[in-house]
């Protein structure tokens, strides 16, 4: 299962409207194939980091079988949260 933090919902809103959309049909995809979509995605430290879109990341952080995203932002921003 995949559920967001309250902060994911804050850094979702300051995403422009298309990033906003690709990020719900890509969140709601993940919610159909279970864990698979972080899984499979790049780890990086602490964190699972997957796409939205070309110019954006989200970060997720495992909790047992679940995914917490805790994240969502430019690849810049990503660049700068990871290190």
């Amino acid at each position: 299962m995949h559920r967001p933090t309250r902060r994911v919902w804050t850094h979702f809103s300051r995403l422009p409207e298309n990033m906003q959309e690709l990020a719900r049909k890509n969140f709601s995809l993940a919610q159909r194939i279970s864990t698979t979509s972080f899984t499979s995605c790049k780890k990086v430290g602490r964190f699972r980091s997957v796409r939205v879109g070309l110019a954006h990341r989200a970060l997720a952080v495992e909790d047992g079988d679940d995914f917490i995203r805790v994240w969502i932002g430019t690849h810049d921003e990503h660049q700068r949260m990871i290190k």
